[in-house]
């Protein structure tokens, strides 16, 4: 019975991520006759049922789903899903919840042994809703702490996403100095691996264009621009910072 009602939940998140909200919530309402009595599979039911909402920007919605999922997953004995329902507790709450939803996951992974790869997300997603408010000193010091955990467990991409918050909100504090040369390094390696780091490049633009660097940003702007374009998805939702990045690099984008 888990199982099936594990594959609707998945099902559901990917209609939630294609925007088919609808679809989402109809696949959960048919997973619930699946999931009966049975809390691990009901937890799973109401996070995704959460995910829906917030996604489709019902943030207050969601609220007593992610609650709803936290105790259950408790109860089951699910530590990773718990975790899973505090984390969204705290990316749809308000700064202050926030803080605490983060506090209350970080201490639960260390008492019940859940996965490590949480601790990073935590203080990542903490970085991105202080800087929505505003809260660029704490942001840093959040997205630094992701920083130093993606470090240590060495993978590259996701060392890349964390110097990315880093970057940006670098730039945020008017710290340009330090933005350019750490996302220089974040370039500098990406291209060793022959990966590409278009966020980081567009951001390389930015500081630059700020110091009145105008060949730089050019060709900064240019190269995220390039990648960029073809994003379909990055077209669509983010028009702006296209057509931002299309004006820095000048005739070189524009022509693309």
């Amino acid at each position: 019975m888990g199982e099936a009602v594990f594959d609707l939940a998945r099902r559901a998140r990917f209609a939630g991520l294609s925007g088919n909200f609808a679809l989402g919530h109809e696949i959960l309402d048919g997973a619930v006759a699946e999931a009966g009595a049975e809390e691990g599979a009901r937890a799973w039911i109401a996070i995704e049922r959460g995910r829906l909402f917030n996604s489709a920007g019902e943030a207050s919605r969601a609220l007593p789903f992610f609650g709803e999922a936290w105790e259950l997953a408790q109860r089951a004995g699910d530590h990773n899903l718990a975790v899973d329902a505090a984390h969204m507790l705290a990316i749809a709450s308000d700064v202050e919840a926030a803080e605490r939803w983060v506090a209350v996951a970080l201490d639960y992974i260390d008492a019940h042994g859940a996965s490590p790869h949480w601790r990073g997300m935590l203080h990542h997603n903490l970085g991105w809703t202080y800087f929505e408010a505003g809260r660029f000193d704490d942001a840093l010091g959040a997205f630094r702490r992701d920083e130093a955990i993606r470090e240590a467990s060495g993978n590259a991409q996701t060392l890349k996403v964390a110097r990315y918050a880093v970057v940006r909100t670098l730039r945020a504090l008017g710290r340009l100095d330090e933005a350019i040369a750490l996302a220089e390094e974040v370039v500098r390696l990406a291209d060793a691996a022959n990966d590409a780091a278009p966020y980081v490049c567009e951001e390389l633009a930015e500081c630059h264009a700020l110091k009145g660097a105008t060949a730089q940003a050019r060709h900064f702007a240019a190269r995220a621009h390039g990648i960029l374009s073809g994003n379909a998805a990055f077209a669509k939702e983010e028009p702006a910072r296209l057509a931002r990045l299309a004006a820095l690099a000048g005739d070189a984008a524009g022509a693309g």
